[in-house]
């Protein structure tokens, strides 16, 4: 056999010694099988190779050159000379100087020649290949300009697992396939903090040598000599005692860093060699990867169905509808968190701008009742216990600044709901969807991040929601933050890379639901293919929208109220005294008994009733509604007497 490790079992100590002052190797101890250990893994290590190399004479260089890239074979030394082009006396001059280095190998090892016989030498198979990669880098000359991907696609196997390791991926040999960790490690290094954990977990030396790298100037390449002398180490002299120790100082920092692809090692075309940091490390955020993009394919012109337009804002008129309600009839316990009583949803869902078939869209009332006490008007009872308190349940009540709320425009609310929004420190729209649960992810960050991606898109067509969002993944993989753990009820289909999926995921969550609840995108059924999306124009109407010149309504003799001019506080009036009945195309209020009933009973008299909508019909109510009213007044009881023991 021609593999190296046999061949160093086979020499003497006095040998392994020699081997080790030529290849600087330190030997541990005095064990024999520690020193070949030592000298195994030092002369198959690259950067101990190409510290070698540079030590070699020419001829020296040609012969293991020629020898690594030739037939693996014995060859005697006129064999040796006639692929070198040496003239016999050289090349025998340095086979015997590279035999005595450990490079050479005689076949039969330490046994004796037969009397006549010519030694036959040969490159052991693990030099050969490593030198055939040190000639490679030479040949391929200044990689310094090359992007990150082409780096890794340089590398063998055994190093990308390596490297995928160090940044935090889970490798398991044989499954996971060579691509899929490359584009893995690609999305890793976007994230600055990732990378400031990995420099942080490297050693005094290395990160010595990293930082001499990173003060280059234009993020270029250093020399080697330089990075060594500006980190303040000393090239090993080899006749220096410590040649040894300052070799393998110096071999072990270049290891960690370039496992950690945190440096590369490049050959200029005068042989020099330089280090650089890839520009997508040295330049976090500022350089992308090269990743290619999943293609985002517009859906076809006439496949999907422009849902209903809705107020531009449907999410705050509702919240004034939830508002109303609360104040009048009280809210159900409310676990944040948890789906609310399903009763209470249906009781709304008819008068929502955003209600669903039977319920509203999961999520969309506990969303609410988070955006109201964020803007602070709503509260949390103060009463007796509350049954549920204990895991953390509240009974919602509206506070005093419902007052100033219903005197805002339509636009201010939004814009008020809107921060409040973006500053929740958790992911309280979709934690009611029971999809997936994240852990440790930045969701303020995460919003900001998703808006500022989606004004990159055009507005015009429709989109694959899954595809939409698999293309936000791959394009931002730090979006929800650099680290977080999940839990998945479900994974993407045909998706290797799990993290990305869990990402997409999380996107397309957040477009179902907050998103689409402000209008930033607009939702379609994709016949077939789940939910279709819109980018929404940059340029959104007005909220408040109407002719000034006509009345704010209008009044049936049947006490049917439209609104034409809605606003939060004529919707906030008449909620006080009407049923909402619906609110598209326009709002409608149905003034009934009990409608009128409890505005009698909240302190108001008839004559303000009919006061508010006459000024604001802007002509007299029907004689007909007007004396139904005053016979709804005269019916109410005002005193009620019941018996009672004092």
């Amino acid at each position: 056999m021609r593999n190296l490790l046999g061949r160093l079992n086979a020499r003497s100590p006095d040998d392994l010694i020699q081997i080790s002052r030529f290849w600087l190797v330190p030997l541990p101890g005095s064990d024999r099988g520690r020193h070949v250990g030592a000298l195994y893994r030092a002369m198959t290590d690259v950067r101990h190779a190409r510290a070698v190399w540079e030590r070699l004479d020419q001829n020296a260089q040609i012969v293991v050159r020629d020898l690594a890239l030739a037939p693996p074979e014995p060859r005697t030394v006129a064999e040796i000379a006639a692929v070198t082009g040496l003239p016999d006396a050289v090349a025998r001059e340095v086979a015997i100087r590279l035999y005595r280095s450990g490079m050479l190998a005689r076949e039969g090892d330490s046994q004796e020649l037969p009397v006549g016989a010519t030694p036959r030498l040969f490159l052991p198979r693990e030099l050969a290949q490593v030198f055939r990669r040190v000639q490679d880098e030479i040949d391929a000359g200044d990689l310094s300009g090359s992007s990150l991907r082409v780096l890794l696609e340089m590398l063998d196997d055994t190093e990308i697992e390596e490297s995928a390791t160090i940044w935090g991926i889970r490798v398991i040999p044989g499954l996971r396939r060579r691509a899929d960790l490359i584009g893995q490690i690609l999305r890793q290094v976007a994230s600055p903090e990732r990378i400031a954990r990995v420099v942080a977990e490297r050693g005094r030396t290395a990160t010595a040598i990293w930082s001499a790298v990173q003060s280059a100037p234009d993020g270029g390449a250093v020399s080697l000599g330089d990075a060594i002398a500006a980190a303040g180490l000393t090239p090993p002299d080899r006749v220096s005692p410590d040649a040894a120790r300052a070799e393998a100082r110096i071999q072990s920092a270049l290891s960690e860093l370039e496992s950690a692809l945190l440096v590369v090692h490049t050959y200029r075309r005068d042989g020099s060699r330089w280090l650089f940091a890839p520009r997508e490390i040295a330049q976090p955020g500022e350089v992308a990867t090269t990743l290619p993009l999943r293609p985002l394919q517009p859906l076809a012109k006439g496949t999907i169905t422009d849902p209903e337009p809705i107020h531009p804002a449907a999410l705050a008129w509702d919240l004034l509808t939830v508002l109303r309600e609360i104040a009048e009839r009280g809210a159900p316990l409310w676990v944040p968190g948890e789906s609310i009583s399903r009763a209470w949803q249906r009781r709304l869902n008819g008068r929502l701008w955003l209600g669903g078939e039977d319920v509203p869209p999961r999520g969309y009332l506990g969303f609410l009742l988070h955006l109201g006490s964020g803007a602070g008007v709503l509260g949390a009872s103060d009463g007796p216990a509350v049954p549920g308190a204990d895991k953390g349940g509240v009974r919602p009540l509206v506070t005093s600044q419902i007052r100033a709320w219903r005197r805002l425009s339509f636009d201010e609310q939004m814009e008020q709901l809107r921060n409040v929004w973006l500053d929740q420190e958790q992911w309280v729209e979709g934690r009611e969807r029971e999809e997936i649960d994240v852990w440790g992810a930045d969701w303020r960050g995460f919003r900001h991040r998703l808006l500022s991606e989606l004004e990159r898109y055009d507005t015009s067509g429709w989109l694959a929601l899954d595809d939409l969002a698999a293309r936000l993944a791959e394009a931002n993989p730090t979006i929800i933050g650099p680290t977080f753990t999940a839990s998945s009820a479900r994974s993407g289909p045909g998706r290797d890379d799990q993290r990305a999926a869990t990402i997409a995921r999380v996107i397309a969550v957040e477009l179902e639901t907050a998103a689409a609840w402000f209008g930033v995108v607009a939702l379609a059924a994709n016949p077939g293919r789940g939910l279709a999306v819109r980018i929404a124009a940059r340029d959104r109407p007005a909220s408040e929208t109407g002719n000034a010149s006509e009345p704010v309504l209008s009044v049936s003799p049947e006490g049917m109220v439209t609104l034409h001019r809605p606003t939060p506080l004529h919707i906030w009036s008449l909620s006080a005294f009407a049923d909402a009945e619906a609110v598209k195309p326009e709002a409608r209020f149905q003034l009934r008994p009990g409608s009128v009933g409890r505005a009698l009973g909240a302190g108001f008299d008839l004559d303000q009733i009919v006061q508010y909508l006459t000024r604001q019909r802007g002509e007299p109510l029907p004689e007909s509604l007007l004396k139904t009213l005053r016979d709804w007044t005269v019916g109410y009881r005002r005193v009620r007497i019941r018996r009672a023991i004092v």
